[in-house]
C-alpha cells in the first residue's frame, strides 16, 4: 500500500520520520503486507485489541532467521505508520490497534537533550 503523508492519520508526524518511512517502505514492500497478513490472523482468532509492536518483533524475529549478512532492521518509528497504513485499507483495525497521538513536533526527546548536553550514548 502507498503511503499519502496528506492524509489524516499523518498529520503529526515528522516530515523527516515519513520521508524515511517512505524510502524504506519503497525497498520493502513485503514488510507491511507481512504486517498486515499478521494482523488480520491475529484478529481472526476473536481478540479484540493487539499490540502492533508484537507483530513487529515476530517480523524481526522471521527476518533476522532468513537473512544473511546485514541485519534486517525495522525502525520502531515505523510501528505505527504501518498502523496506520493498515487502517486506511481496513478500518475495522482502528478499533483493534490503539491508536496515540505523537509526541508533540517542538517536545525534544530526552536523549537529544542530553547530547545537546554534551552526552552521547
Amino acid at each position: 500500500m502507498k503511503l499519502d503523508p496528506t492524509h489524516q492519520l499523518f498529520d503529526q508526524y515528522p516530515a523527516t520520520t515519513l520521508a524515511r518511512f517512505v524510502a524504506f517502505h519503497t525497498m520493502n514492500p513485503h514488510v507491511y503486507s507481512s504486517f498486515a497478513q499478521l494482523a488480520k490472523q491475529m484478529r481472526s482468532t476473536g481478540k479484540k485489541r493487539y499490540s502492533a509492536q508484537a507483530i513487529i518483533y515476530v517480523l524481526r524475529w522471521e527476518y533476522d532467521l532468513k537473512t544473511q549478512g546485514d541485519v534486517f532492521e525495522i525502525n520502531n518509528d515505523f510501528t505505527s505508520i504501518y498502523v496506520r497504513l493498515l487502517c486506511i485499507e481496513d478500518p475495522a483495525f482502528l478499533h483493534f490497534f490503539e491508536l496515540r497521538r505523537m509526541p508533540n513536533k517542538g517536545v525534544k526527546s530526552q536523549e537529544q537533550r542530553l547530547r545537546e548536553d554534551g552526552f552521547t550514548r
